[in-house]
């Protein structure tokens, strides 16, 4: 091919997601009229353009054209050296082209996510859970592994104090914590801890964690006991319910007869002793001697009992209307944010207020983040700020209080989002925090 090709300079360094390049001199050394194209091997097309990619040139003469690189700042491309050609085709011949070498050093950046899996975890003696540590640079990293308990109340440990994380690959770790102290009967309790990653020459980024103490026994075993108990009492009666059914009946039948013969023999008795009281009051009031008689007197004398005639009684009244019952109502609600990319540091909030005259009780919080983004998330009641967590800690999580939080009357709950880096597949942060509680007058 009758063509000279040269490069301004064979060797690039670039930051992955910054801008650079060359130029490429081409001379028409031919003696025809003729069109060159310009092309580069070696590296990929998606992040390298050339401007202009055909120069028409006259015999002798030369022009030139720009060689951009933008490498991605992207675990996929690794540091080092990359190797790259300028390969120069003739429309005049098309079977011959020059090709000149050129390198692209591309220098390397650190970027380590971690995350706790799970966040919170329940267990009666010890608990388990791992440490994903995810390098999203483009070069090797050394990450150190540490644990902290700052109210000292678990004996923490982890199966490697220190890591090597490729670009584009998660490590993990496995750590365990036991409580120092257990209890048999109880309500659970909540023991925070700490775990820390290091990166060789980077600030620590550090990941909480909850274990959620429960109590030893088993919370089935008394309902259990009780239930064999009962179990017991009804076979020891059903036994002695079939031992002995044909003597009870036999004593009951006999003595329900001795003692209806005993009821009519002393109804009989009675009933002559009234007689004889009749008799001989008539007899006393003949002779002049008894009491004067009373009213309806001749009806006991003659033996009758006289009816006096029923009193009624005017029912009381029930009184319409009687108020209802007042008292703390169950409340659920959710607080969803759609938060713009920030670069500030500046916050963007999402609230919730109660109705008119009514303060909250907050019992339980559910933190989600399902597209994975990166920021901070914090929950403010009223000026008081009660949770900051990273964006990046979090897919799920849950926080249960002992102590209830409590917004005021007209005290709104706050959700403040600083939206440093979306999740896949949108341009915003979409973290939620729903909420669980009562409604107080």
């Amino acid at each position: 091919m009758a063509a000279t090709v040269s490069l301004s300079t064979d060797s690039i360094e670039l930051v992955p997601g910054e801008t650079g390049g060359c130029e490429v001199s081409v001379t028409n050394t031919g003696s025809l009229v003729d069109q060159f194209s310009i092309s580069l091997v070696g590296v990929r097309e998606d992040w390298v353009t050339v401007e202009p990619a055909t120069l028409n040139l006259m015999p002798a003469a030369s022009a030139t054209a720009t060689v951009t690189f933008a490498p991605p700042r992207s675990p996929e491309l690794v540091a080092g050296r990359h190797p790259f050609g300028v390969r120069v085709g003739s429309r005049e011949d098309p079977r011959a082209s020059v090709v000149e070498e050129g390198a692209v050093e591309v220098a390397p950046f650190q970027e380590i996510v971690t995350e706790l899996v799970p966040g919170r975890r329940r267990a009666a003696r010890r608990a388990k859970f791992k440490l994903a540590v995810d390098n999203l640079g483009n070069s090797e990293v050394v990450v150190g592994v540490s644990l902290r308990d700052p109210d000292d109340e678990l004996r923490l440990e982890t199966s490697r104090q220190a890591i090597t994380t490729a670009p584009g690959t998660a490590t993990i770790v496995k750590l365990r914590a036991t409580p120092h102290r257990r209890f048999w009967r109880g309500q659970p309790k909540m023991l925070p801890f700490e775990v820390v990653a290091t990166p060789v020459g980077e600030e620590p980024i550090r990941t909480s964690g909850v274990v959620q103490q429960e109590q030893l026994m088993p919370k089935w075993l008394l309902p259990a006991l009780a239930a064999a108990v009962v179990v017991v009492v009804a076979a020891a009666a059903a036994w002695f319910a079939l031992l002995k059914p044909a003597v009870e009946s036999v004593a009951t039948e006999q003595t329900q007869q001795q003692v209806a013969k005993a009821e009519n023999a002393a109804s009989r008795a009675s009933g002559a002793a009234d007689k004889a009281t009749a008799a001989a009051t008539v007899a006393q009031r003949a002779a002049g001697i008894g009491p004067s008689p009373t009213p309806g007197g001749a009806a006991s004398a003659a033996g009758l009992t006289s009816v006096p005639p029923p009193s009624g009684r005017t029912p009381s009244a029930v009184k319409p209307g009687a108020a209802a019952p007042t008292g703390p109502l169950p409340l659920s609600f959710r607080v969803a944010t759609e938060a713009k990319l920030v670069t500030d540091g500046s916050f963007q909030t999402f609230s919730y207020t109660a109705p008119p005259k009514k303060r909250i009780e907050i019992a339980d919080l559910v933190l989600q983040n399902p597209r994975g983004d990166s920021g901070i998330l914090r929950i403010s009641i009223g000026k008081d700020i009660v949770l900051e967590i990273g964006l990046a800690n979090f897919r799920d999580l849950d926080y249960h209080y002992l102590e209830p939080l409590n917004a005021a009357v007209g005290q709104p709950v706050v959700v403040s989002v600083n939206c440093t880096a979306a999740g896949v597949g949108s341009d915003r942060c979409t973290p939620s925090v729903s909420f669980s509680g009562r409604l107080l007058s």
